[in-house]
């Protein structure tokens, strides 16, 4: 699992609400990212909280604001001196976060102190921005010589950036410190799901929405009670006090995301977020730029071919002159497709320059392992045999497989997971496989899946024999053996059970079991003999006779070791290589029959996995009283790890 941390300039709300929507889109690919700001932790609510993490501390001061918007230059200053009067300590305290949470990238947005930390630590840093400090302190400053020697600083900082990534509403000179630059799409928040806040409210269908919003600095001079005796519908602001019928009041610490989806006209001051947001959504914007702040060309630039605007040059206006604006607004016009979200892309194009940088360019392999209720998906380097990525999710898609085919709803909810990391991975520069097993190979409609992943996103689709599995999960455990001891590879999944003999390299043995931690809760309740039965049954037939260890690989044996040994269940790798012995899958059994399971809640995927952690941890004991083995070793490579590795021995051999 790639880990990302993401350093937020401690400025407005733009930085950190584009720094959301990249680190949700990040997540969709299974990556965990970890977000160093001090804006208000409201901004970051609809994160995943499984894979992201807020860090609740400043590297940089931006620029203070006062009344109006205005510059507060000498505040300003005073702020940055201090900043960078700490720069040892920030080094030393960003060094260690960075290596005590073994980050792979940083990315920075648009902080300029993290150059060091990366120079300090070998971990690369990306620029994510639409203008870098140097260009605004350039302006701010251009008055104070004594301010040069800092500007020199930061643009030298600046030059150690990796790879630059311009966002949309910048221009020609605002990134003019950033290195390596590669133009870049629009990044905005945006949900998977929104309110119908008339609905919600109970307000009519046809109610006109303006939402005013000033982003997260300074007073602006408004006459809120003229604003609302003009305009012909609600007035919703986080300004307390208005003394009108139509307004109102949305709680200070409420993201505004919804209510922008929502709303008809936006009345704001220039900025990055409130453009961004407000363009991708197709909303009238009403704005009234500020003074002596050099961001507002850059922004007002990238708004030129939106035609959904007006610019005023004053709030101060009356309840007659707001009314006759509003009644000359003109009708919505279509999108211009610079400014439809890109999300996606950008999170693509980030990831793409990554892997080159490490040297993978361009014999990428992508594999989608579908089984029968998770997705694992892989990303290998075919040359140097490295894993670039890993990451999994719960597709459900064997769960209450009975008959001969899946359930709709099954299947829609599996293409729903694969669409999230497929958007991604089908703009990186790969060969993509997708691997059907378990239920795949038992359900008569499993190949609607296959017909719609290789028309939507032209990706190949293999549906894998018993026997191909098993010589996928050799492939994953051969470097789990330990020398001349007897070990056994197992890969218990949702419908089908695999088992190899690790210790047999020219002619190596596999079984399949046709039953699985799925398949097997359909049988009997969890606490039933038969379904022990069962299952020792099945392993009765295997031809070998004892194993001094053995190794369970896959997501089965990574989550009961989250569960055994306390830990996230979201990263295997940090899993990989623990024992899982006979005492401690007693103890849990124990445990769980007497009830004592709340403790284990927190490293489950849902309280409804209890059922699996019993059935998988009594699967366990019956293959370590089969084999009479002391231990099972964890092997967080799967199947698909397996794959990979088997087509670069291949590559090799041939």
């Amino acid at each position: 699992m790639l880990k990302i941390a993401i350093y937020v300039s401690d400025h407005g709300f733009g930085h950190a609400t584009r720094s959301v929507a990249l680190a949700a889109e990040f997540n969709k690919f299974g990556i965990q990212c970890h977000l160093v700001s001090k804006r208000p932790a409201y901004l970051f609510k609809y994160l995943n909280p499984d894979l992201n993490q807020l860090h609740c501390r400043a590297i940089d001061t931006g620029v203070k604001h006062g009344f109006q918007l205005r510059t507060d230059i000498q505040a300003t200053k005073s702020a940055l001196l201090g900043l960078l009067s700490r720069r040892n300590e920030i080094l030393d305290v960003e060094s260690k976060f960075i290596r005590e949470n073994k980050i792979d990238l940083m990315i920075s947005d648009a902080p300029y102190l993290v150059t060091e930390v990366s120079a300090y630590t070998g971990v690369p840093v990306f620029c994510v921005t639409n203008f870098d400090w140097y260009f605004i302190y350039h302006d701010v400053f251009s008055k104070d010589e004594t301010m040069k020697p800092v500007l020199n600083t930061i643009w030298a900082l600046y030059q150690r950036i990796d790879a630059s990534f311009v966002l949309p509403f910048s221009h020609a000179e605002s990134c003019l410190a950033l290195p390596k630059q590669t133009a870049c799409g629009l990044i905005a928040r945006k949900l998977d799901k929104y309110s119908d806040l008339r609905k919600k409210l109970g307000w009519a269908d046809n109610e006109k929405l303006l939402l005013v919003c000033f982003g997260g600095e300074g007073v602006m001079e408004l006459d809120y009670e003229a604003l609302c005796l003009a305009f012909p519908g609600k007035v919703l602001s986080k300004q307390t006090g208005v003394d009108a019928e139509n307004h109102f009041l949305i709680n200070a610490e409420t993201d505004f995301i919804e209510y922008m989806y929502n709303a008809d006209i936006i009345l704001c001051k220039p900025g990055y977020s409130t453009f961004a947001e407000a363009t991708q959504f197709s909303k009238f914007i009403i704005f009234c730029p500020r003074e002596n702040y050099p961001e507002e060309a850059a922004l007002l630039v990238g708004l030129e071919s939106y035609p959904n605007k007006l610019r005023i040059d004053s709030l101060n206006r009356s309840q007659e002159s707001w009314k006759v604006l509003f009644s000359m607004l003109p009708v919505i016009k279509p999108l211009p497709a610079e400014y439809r979200n890109m999300n996606s892309r950008v999170c693509s194009n980030i990831l793409n320059k990554y892997f080159s940088d490490k040297g993978a360019k361009a014999d990428l392999l992508s594999v989608f392992d579908l089984g029968s209720n998770n997705l694992n998906y892989l990303l290998f380097d075919l040359a140097s045999g490295q894993v670039l990525h890993k990451a999994h999710w719960t597709t459900g898609l064997g769960r209450n497989f009975a008959g001969t085919t899946l359930s709709a709803y099954r299947i829609s909810k599996a293409k729903a997971v694969l669409k999230c990391a497929l958007e991604i991975d089908s703009q990186i520069n790969s060969e993509k496989i997708m691997l059907a097993t378990g239920v795949s190979r038992l359900a008569e409609n499993a190949l609607e899946i296959k017909k719609w992943a290789e028309k939507r996103y032209g990706i190949g689709y293999r549906l894998v024999s018993p026997d191909e599995e098993a010589r996928y999960v050799y492939h994953a455990a051969f470097a789990k053996r330990s020398g001349e001891e007897a070990c056994i590879a197992v890969d218990i999944g949702g419908a089908s059970t695999e088992l190899i003999d690790l210790n047999n390299v020219r002619n190596p043995r596999g079984v399949s079991l046709p039953i699985g931690l799925l398949s097997l809760l359909q049988l009997v309740s969890m606490d039933s003999t038969p379904v022990l039965n069962v299952i020792t049954k099945h392993l009765e037939k295997t031809p070998w006779g004892r194993a001094d260890r053995i190794i369970g690989i896959g997501l089965t044996f990574s989550y009961l070791a989250a569960v055994l040994f306390r830990e996230p269940h979201l990263d295997p790798d940090s899993l990989d290589g623990r024992i899982i012995g006979r005492d401690a899958l007693e103890r849990l059994l124990r445990n769980l029959d007497n009830g004592d399971h709340i403790n284990y809640l927190p490293y489950l995927l849902s309280p409804g996995y209890l059922p699996i952690l019993r059935l998988s941890a009594s699967f366990s004991l019956i293959l370590l009283d089969r084999f009479a083995a002391s231990e099972i070793v964890v092997c967080s490579d799967g199947v698909a790890v397996g794959y990979a590795r088997w087509r670069k021995y291949k590559r090799k051999v041939n």
